[in-house]
């Protein structure tokens, strides 16, 4: 999870574990903290715990990727989040919940 990412990023080779042709989804070009980085976007079902939704992520363009983000956008805006850091606690409820 990475609250400074706008968009879910995932490596390419999820992509072609689930059969998508990753080119065929909607092209960005994303500024990460290593520089400019092709990706493309498609709609999925994703699940986290008790949730299920249907959203937007993207996948990598280079095969030589290897980091997955949760970003705000298609993420993070449908949950509350606490953070307890002195405990180690980290709260996730639904955003309607």
């Amino acid at each position: 999870m990475d609250t400074g990412a706008s968009f879910c990023i995932f490596k390419r080779d999820y992509a072609e574990q689930l059969g998508l042709d990753v080119e065929t989804g909607v092209h960005k070009v994303v500024s990460t903290a290593t520089g400019r980085l092709d990706v493309y976007g498609h709609t999925l079902t994703l699940s986290c715990l008790e949730w299920e939704f249907e959203t937007m992520v993207y996948f990598a363009a280079p095969s030589d990727y290897r980091r997955d983000v949760l970003g705000r956008s298609g993420w993070l805006e449908r949950f509350r989040l606490g953070l307890v850091e002195h405990d180690a606690l980290l709260f996730l409820s639904g955003y309607d919940d």
